[in-house]
């Protein structure tokens, strides 16, 4: 009697992490509110918080809690619908979507979204944050949608998030790949001089989170385990050499050293002279990035071959387009 429609809640649930709201399962499928306390006092499923369910065999996961926070926002509409509208109703933000994507080390207690109108909420492990999104500043997480990196460091800085916490968010936003350094100080303006910056210095203010946060944990980690390893030459991981790279890139950056290679390269130098020009800056280079990367090696050597490679890489991508 009850296969049915426990068929039915189980298909209803494959796109939603195994999760159905009660609106969802009468409108989608016909299921009624006493079919579905029969279903769950059987053990077939399992009541998440009020209005949502997942069902039984469907695999855990530490999002449950925001997934269905997220699907009690509009119970009628499956996940799916609600992910094709240009932005929408509750973006995953703020601290919730920093501990989404993996940046910092910030905790999310409360599940915060983003609403375009003022909304209440019964739940006192939600709260709404009442702001305009557009649709290049959210993206799909595991599937809910999040406040890109950039859009999330530019909330927690408008919440005066301490800067210790910010740091280590600007830092692995920066590891991301989806945003640039540039683009993190033009949206740190506002908030400079609540940072110990000049007012309207963004670029002081990343300069400053990336000494700050240093390199991530976990590449701090491997670098003391391999140490420790019998003294034996170290081995870099790929994930500590990302790290690292990335760490010479920023120097280069904010260090002028990439505007110095672009004036070089406009003033038509002859390739032989301009050789010559980086070969001569990976000495100072590498002396001034090594404190960076004291973290994880004191080789020497190791930091002038990853100025060498970090400045050829600089080279090629001001000198190809010009070559086009």
């Amino acid at each position: 009697m009850l296969n049915g429609p426990l068929l039915e809640l189980a298909s209803l649930g494959e796109e939603q992490w195994g999760l159905f709201t009660t609106r969802q399962a009468a409108v989608e499928r016909g299921v009624t509110p006493l079919q579905l306390k029969r279903l769950t006092d059987h053990g077939h499923l399992i009541r998440i918080q009020h209005g949502v369910y997942r069902v039984a065999g469907a695999p855990d996961s530490p999002h449950d809690a925001i997934r269905s926070a997220w699907l009690a926002l509009e119970p009628a509409r499956t996940a799916g619908d609600r992910l094709g509208d240009p932005v929408p109703l509750g973006v995953v933000s703020h601290r919730s979507a920093a501990v989404l994507q993996q940046l910092g080390d910030l905790d999310a207690d409360i599940h915060q979204f983003t609403v375009g109108k003022p909304r209440r909420s019964r739940s006192s492990e939600v709260t709404f944050i009442v702001a305009a999104l557009t649709p290049t500043e959210w993206h799909r997480v595991d599937g809910l949608p999040v406040t890109r990196p950039l859009r999330t460091v530019t909330d927690l800085a408008a919440a005066d998030t301490d800067g210790g916490h910010l740091a280590s968010v600007v830092r692995d936003t920066i590891m991301t790949g989806d945003t640039t350094s540039a683009e993190l100080a033009e949206a740190l303006r506002p908030y400079a001089h609540n940072y110990g910056a000049h007012p309207g210095d963004g670029a002081e203010v990343v300069r400053t989170f990336i000494h700050t946060a240093g390199v991530p944990a976990s590449a701090v980690e491997l670098a003391q385990a391999d140490e420790l390893d019998g003294g034996r030459e170290i081995e870099f991981s790929p994930e500590m050499i990302a790290v690292i790279r990335q760490s010479v890139r920023e120097v280069l950056s904010s260090s002028g050293f990439d505007k110095v290679l672009r004036d070089a390269v406009a003033a038509s130098l002859p390739p032989e002279l301009l050789s010559q020009q980086l070969a001569a800056m990976v000495e100072p280079i590498a002396t001034a990035i090594q404190p960076a990367l004291s973290l994880v090696t004191s080789d020497e050597a190791f930091a002038s071959n990853e100025v060498q490679i970090a400045l050829q890489g600089l080279h090629d991508a001001v000198v190809s387009p010009t070559q086009d």
